[in-house]
């Protein structure tokens, strides 16, 4: 696809809104804007985007069901909001937001964040899968399918499944899932990765207790155990 993505982003600080604007304009993204949800709702329901950036305290509703609507129509989204207690970010990771930046924060950053959650999410794949038992990851649309079902995953959770089952039965560290999905620098909580792949296996159907494809490694990591099959 082109490289110029059209962004889905929702503000209502006029001065926020004014500087994030030019700098997504800066780096080539096309940005519709709306400083409410019920705009932002329509506009999801109407136009094709690539990205969205959501606040949470809005006029005229609640960014988490925005972000629920992105999320359902497998939109890689980042929160920009002021609520910045690990408990609302945590939460903001549950609903199946890719990223989270607090309040005040650096438009520059945001800009970084939103180029390389785009780059992970349609970074040209061959036409291929990956095939296991029980599970196929296919690398070109970027879904899954497990007992017959495609379950919506996030870029994230694509991300984690992907970095994983390339490399089954090793075990990785959280801190290597975070530099290998994220990135070195980037500010993401061992419980966010807990968070993560909790939705991950939860739409896998998976069961912590009973792993078919995502273990727990107690004070390592985590491990994909599903075996591989010839396609």
């Amino acid at each position: 696809m082109s490289d110029q993505y059209t962004v889905l982003y929702v503000e209502d600080d006029p001065s926020s809104a004014e500087i994030l604007n030019l700098y997504l304009a800066q780096a080539d993204m096309q940005v519709v804007h709306f400083d409410n949800a019920p705009d932002a709702h329509r506009a999801l329901q109407n136009l094709t985007f690539q990205l969205a950036i959501l606040d949470v305290m809005l006029p005229g509703g609640d960014g988490r069901e925005l972000l629920k609507d992105a999320v359902a129509r497998n939109i890689p989204t980042i929160m920009v909001t002021a609520k910045v207690s690990e408990t609302d970010r945590l939460e903001g990771f549950e609903l199946g937001a890719d990223d989270y930046v607090c309040k005040p924060y650096s438009p520059r950053e945001v800009i970084s964040r939103a180029k390389a959650l785009c780059k992970r999410s349609y970074r040209g794949q061959q036409s291929a899968a990956l095939l296991f038992d029980g599970l196929s990851i296919n690398l070109e649309s970027k879904s899954v399918t497990v007992t017959q079902q495609t379950p919506a995953l996030t870029a994230v959770e694509f991300e984690l499944l992907l970095t994983m089952a390339k490399q089954p039965q090793q075990v990785f560290s959280r801190a290597q899932l975070i530099e290998q999905v994220w990135g070195s620098d980037a500010p993401i909580t061992d419980r966010a990765v807990d968070t993560h792949l909790a939705n991950l296996r939860k739409k896998l159907g998976d069961s912590k207790a009973e792993p078919k494809f995502i273990a727990t490694r107690y004070g390592q990591g985590y491990q994909f155990i599903a075996r591989k099959v010839s396609s």
